[in-house]
């Protein structure tokens, strides 16, 4: 139940009973199906605090995340280690906080203090198809009926009703839309082809979806590189999350993000997935292209590539599966980066103009299709 402080909103408000009193304690709950990575709401987290720091002294937060594996929930509690100015805990939904979990004792009161007042959340009345469709078209500003479908990872079909009904309640509208240049001096010149955009209301419900409230900014999430939205690259790599649904039937694909900047490391996926394969849990990290690079280049960048991410990975133990995507001699060339393969990565090799193929994945080794 949305409750409102001040200028901004919480997802809820619990008095949490530990021996000595109750604590002031403030929810802010993320599903890890939003379309939104984990580690993009720490800065949303700290405008939110600053409020309650002003308007309700000794509140404490907690963080709830539904995740169907461990990572996304182990990636939010590492995003958060600068910390805040108030005690706060980042737990699973299921699993109410002791004490002592609190990042520093909460304060206590006695008698419990009363609920803040309960506001409309904007976003509890759309069916949870509607939401993922309106949050993936938030973060990537406009996209195709494959697009979305993959991302929101549902059907094609019925992701066209999804898109449909929200037409009609004037969440979003299918238009032939502007492009987005790098270079703002040139002429404007139109998409190629029509595409579904989110309106204000519909983003705004996507926004309230996330907690972030009215007036708060968080742009960050927003995919990278607009201008490249519309080519061949951008179109596969948003549709990264279904071509792994195809290829491996048996493995649980849960979600997956285009352009993304993961933390403390330098290189960034054309697209990275998230499931169950085989039993591990695993990041499915996609590279397309490199035809534009030298071959000793493209060795070298693969090398770098692959290193870091692995090691990215190992921060919460979930295993890679790494794709290179490309034409054949790119594949040539970037083979030679993959020696001395550990078990907890597998390479896969394919290619872009054969949508849906990919080799089994094996671990420690490289295999070609």
């Amino acid at each position: 139940m949305t409750v409102q402080l001040g200028e901004v909103t919480f997802s809820d408000w619990i008095s949490l009973e530990y021996e000595g009193g109750f604590t002031d304690t403030f929810i802010f709950d993320i599903d890890a199906l939003n379309g939104l990575q984990p580690f993009v709401f720490h800065p949303l987290l700290q405008r939110l605090v600053a409020e309650l720091d002003k308007k309700r002294p000794g509140a404490s937060l907690w963080i709830r995340v539904t995740s169907p594996g461990e990572w996304y929930l182990m990636e939010v509690k590492r995003s958060m280690t600068d910390g805040f100015s108030v005690p706060y805990v980042v737990t699973s939904k299921d699993k109410t906080p002791d004490y002592h979990s609190f990042s520093f004792g909460p304060r206590l009161f006695s008698p419990a203090l009363p609920r803040p007042p309960k506001v409309d959340d904007e976003f509890s009345h759309f069916s949870r198809e509607e939401l993922k469709c309106l949050q993936v078209l938030t973060r990537n500003r406009k996209g195709s009926q494959e697009e979305i479908a993959s991302l929101a990872g549902l059907p094609e079909t019925i992701t066209l009703d999804v898109l449909q009904g929200l037409q009609k309640k004037k969440k979003v509208i299918f238009k032939l839309g502007e492009q987005f240049q790098k270079d703002k001096s040139k002429p404007k010149k139109m998409d190629p082809y029509w595409m579904w955009h989110p309106t204000r209301k519909g983003v705004s419900a996507a926004l309230r979806s996330w907690g972030a409230s009215k007036g708060v900014d968080f742009s960050n999430i927003k995919e990278l590189h607009p201008d490249k939205i519309c080519t061949p690259h951008r179109n596969i790599s948003r549709r990264w999350p279904a071509w792994l649904r195809s290829v491996y039937p048996l493995t649980e694909i849960w979600t997956g993000w285009t352009e993304v900047q993961l933390p403390e490391i330098s290189v960034r996926p054309d697209a990275l997935a998230w499931g169950r394969i085989q039993g591990f849990e695993t990041l499915f990290w996609l590279e397309l292209g490199d035809e534009h690079k030298k071959k000793e280049e493209i060795e070298g960048i693969t090398r770098k590539r692959w290193t870091e991410a692995l090691a990215f990975c190992r921060e919460t133990g979930v295993r890679l599966v790494y794709a290179q995507v490309s034409p054949n001699w790119v594949r040539k060339a970037a083979l030679w980066a993959f020696k001395d393969l550990p078990g907890d990565i597998a390479v896969v090799m394919g290619n872009r103009k054969k949508f849906g193929n990919l080799p089994n994945v094996e671990w420690g080794i490289v295999t070609i299709i």
